[in-house]
């Protein structure tokens, strides 16, 4: 692995896990609706899960990925795993952008 990949996969890792931290301590409980870059964050528990997915699938499998040779079990196993982690950052990004919307009350109904 070239130093270049190690970069990249540490600054993906690291960018991942820090904006899944921030959504977890700007939730406070999941009471409130954090806003990050001055946009609010709907569902932060969710997002942040999808964070820690796409830190841990795809930073951290893109480091350990070298550590087994080609076609070995421990290959396989990392792998699957790391498909898994990133199937449930899908997962979890469409449900965060395809929730249900809130009904509005009618004003005119009162």
């Amino acid at each position: 692995m070239e130093s270049v990949d190690v970069v990249l996969a540490v600054a993906s890792l690291a960018a991942s896990l820090s904006m899944a931290a921030v959504l977890f301590y700007r939730s406070r409980g999941g009471t409130q609706v954090p806003r990050i870059f001055g946009r609010p964050q709907p569902l932060p528990r969710l997002r942040a899960a999808m964070y820690v997915c796409l830190g841990l699938g795809l930073g951290g499998g893109w480091l350990v990925k070298d550590l087994f040779p080609p076609h070995s079990a421990g290959d396989t196993v990392l792998f699957n795993v790391v498909r898994i982690l990133l199937g449930a950052a899908v997962v979890t990004a469409l449900l965060s952008a395809l929730r249900h919307p809130r009904s509005v009350p009618d004003e005119a109904a009162r």
